[in-house]
């Protein structure tokens, strides 16, 4: 198959690619996710229904569509990574060869979904879209699942509260149906009116069943959170001369943030890797967090590295998070990142100590089986760096009867790119398909406070000191998708495999 598009094949998945890059944070626009794919949808239609139509046409089409759509929304990567490794540098460009192909198979389903069933677009591709999504979600080492389409609705609290029944799956089905009627409009120039009048009955719909959430869903007080914004550049925290200098800096910005309050914190949190190095190598650290315990009472979560040895030359390191007591003595046990960053955090399918001699890249290992940590102020769940974006780790929490969810991060990398504001808005997602507070504390931010409804509260700016204090809460709503997981998702994946599967024994019968 040439990569080569026509000219009808660039402009649908041109027209989808643009509408798509607008689609997210931090543009704030609702138009776009409900149109974004109805190019891209309304071309692979136009091929399936041709006679002269292909299934390598309908692949160009995503292919193309991928390579400039994402391409536009991941191009900090390209920038990001080279703070670590001049190799990280070829991740921009990884990524986009990466996804491409799964696009590309997304399209081809589409067509042989619809050239098997005739079927509308209303019904083809969501089951289609949503079975892409769980695909990139569910891909080991090289699960990517960065922008899903429900996340164009996260910044909109009364559109968004669909995800307590379905998870971000099921924004997604919603949004993909939407679109898929104004394709089968655009396509068949036929009911029109009644096409786009039902894209408004179930956009009313769904925000009706926000208003109703945003209204009848008690919120539990649990206390109070101090998160500290330390804004330390990125260049500056992987320098190996700093290193003693952060405990300091950490511990006099939590000092004056906690000082005024009349009401003391219940819990502190610090970023991702605010301590960077391993804590068993400075006793000066553990000496400074029961210096600090003395004056807040307060337990500390905190980003740090950590090591494990299976032998005395086997080990392995990891991204973690420790939790210091009120008393500065550090009792449970390290928190070590499950869902690691391809390529700059690990090198997908190859021995991590391939990569010892590179500081900060490809060679973390994988955490296994986290539980939250227990504190008086509830249970706490700790999410590190981009784990915000896989449901399944905050559902988990969440079932382990997690009061609230922490997440560290340290977006200093992604620059004043788009990355930061895609970023955080997935914690909406979580906080509203589990009905949990989350607090996130970020190096150079955004750190903030999302409620169990999905509202922000207190959200910092980009590359500023900050250390806000959140009066945070809980639910003891049990959610749909808590009790049932990803079941959009698993239903729309069984019925496209039966349909690619029917399609291709259809093809075969009839030669």
């Amino acid at each position: 198959m040439t990569l080569r598009p026509s000219r009808s094949e660039l402009i649908a998945a041109g027209g989808s690619a643009l509408l798509f890059a607008l689609t997210f944070p931090p543009f704030g626009l609702l138009v776009p996710a409900f149109v974004c794919l109805v190019p891209l949808a309304g071309g692979v239609a136009r091929v399936a229904d041709s006679s002269e139509g292909t299934i390598g046409s309908a692949a160009r089409i995503g292919v193309w569509f991928c390579l400039l759509g994402y391409g536009a929304n991941l191009y900090w990567i390209a920038v990001a990574l080279s703070i670590f490794t001049w190799l990280a540098s070829l991740g921009y460009v990884a990524a986009l060869i990466w996804l491409a192909p799964w696009f590309a198979l997304t399209t081809a389903a589409l067509f042989a979904s619809r050239r098997l069933t005739r079927w509308p677009m209303a019904i083809l591709l969501p089951l289609v879209w949503v079975t892409s999504e769980l695909v990139l979600l569910h891909l080991g080492d090289l699960a990517f699942p960065w922008l899903p389409l429900g996340l164009g609705v996260s910044t909109f609290p009364h559109l968004a509260q669909l995800a307590d029944i379905s998870g971000v799956h099921g924004l997604t089905a919603w949004l993909a149906l939407s679109n898929g009627l104004l394709a089968d409009a655009l396509v068949t120039r036929r009911r029109v009116v009644i096409r786009v009048g039902a894209v408004v009955v179930l956009a009313a719909g769904v925000y009706g069943y926000g208003v109703w959430r945003l209204g009848n869903t008690p919120l539990v007080p649990l206390g109070r959170v101090t998160v500290v914004q330390p804004n330390v550049p990125e260049d500056e925290k992987i320098q190996e001369a700093n290193r003693p200098f952060f405990m300091g800096m950490m511990a006099r910005d939590t000092r004056a943030a906690v000082a005024p309050l009349a009401d003391k914190p219940a819990l502190i949190v610090w970023p991702e890797a605010s301590l960077p190095d391993f804590l068993p190598q400075h006793a000066e650290w553990r000496d400074s967090l029961r210096a600090l315990a003395a004056v807040t009472h307060a337990p500390v979560l905190f980003g740090v590295l950590d090591v494990t040895w299976s032998s005395r030359t086997a080990y392995e390191i990891y991204n973690a998070a420790d939790l210091a007591e009120p008393d500065g003595i550090i009792l449970q046990p390290s928190y070590h990142k499950e869902y690691l960053v391809p390529i700059v955090e690990r090198v997908p399918f190859v021995n991590p100590r391939w990569f010892e001699g590179l500081k900060y890249f490809g060679g973390f290992g994988r955490g296994h089986d986290p539980k939250p940590y227990r504190i008086p102020l509830g249970k706490v769940g700790v999410l590190i760096c981009y784990e915000s974006i896989f449901p399944d780790l905050s559902r988990q929490y969440r079932r382990d009867s997690a009061d609230i969810l922490a997440n560290i991060t340290n977006d200093a990398w992604f620059g004043r790119s788009l990355a930061p504001y895609q970023h955080v808005a997935n914690l909406r997602l979580r906080a509203i398909e589990n009905r949990v507070g989350i607090v996130r504390a970020a190096n150079t931010g955004i750190s903030e406070y999302v409620d169990p409804l999905g509202r922000v509260h207190g959200a910092t700016g980009l590359f500023v000191a900050a250390a806000p204090t959140f009066d945070v809460a809980t639910t003891h709503v049990s959610t749909l998708y808590v009790r049932w997981g990803d079941w959009i998702g698993t239903l729309a994946a069984g019925l496209t495999l039966a349909l690619c599967i029917a399609a291709y024994v259809t093809k075969r019968s009839r030669r």
